[in-house]
């Protein structure tokens, strides 16, 4: 019989009787699918909304959708790093540009240490933000109450 010719008798297909360790693998799996369900939904229905608005709109879409984020969620956010910053960067100091900086970026301990320090400045600039808006709206002057009290976090 030459390689490319059925063999005249079925291949046994059955698989061997599942071990308990098998079984409970898969019940495990069955139930973490299962209780993950609603995240598996969310997660899919956002990638196919945010790859739509991209496909119809590109990158202005992107920005009117984080626009309306923001406005539904009450956030302040903004856009920390973008590709041409770092292809820019990478450019002048390496003469080299790469389809994945962005990605790789996103796992090195530089990023890591930008959100440490954004998250602490967020704390400091929230003060000063919400001291501004109280003396425009009360048109003078108050010494805020944070002022009398120590800063807890030394951002002052």
């Amino acid at each position: 019989m030459s390689d490319l010719e059925e063999p005249d008798e079925p291949l046994d297909l059955e698989d061997a009787e599942p071990t308990r360790e098998d079984l409970v693998n898969f019940i495990s799996e069955f139930m973490t699918t299962s209780m993950n369900v609603n995240q598996v939904y969310r997660s899919n229905l956002v990638e196919t909304l945010v790859g739509r608005v991209f496909y119809e709109f590109g990158e202005d879409g992107l920005c009117d959708l984080m626009l309306k984020i923001d406005e539904q969620a009450n956030w302040i956010s903004d856009i920390v790093i973008d590709t041409p910053d770092l292809d820019e960067v990478m450019f002048k100091r390496h003469g080299t540009f790469d389809m994945d900086l962005v990605a790789k970026a996103r796992a090195t301990e530089g990023l890591l240490e930008l959100n440490r320090k954004i998250w602490r400045l967020r704390k400091k600039y929230a003060r000063l933000i919400v001291d501004e808006i109280f003396e425009n709206e009360n048109g003078a002057t108050i010494k805020p109450i944070s002022d009398l009290l120590p800063d807890p976090d030394n951002l002052s």
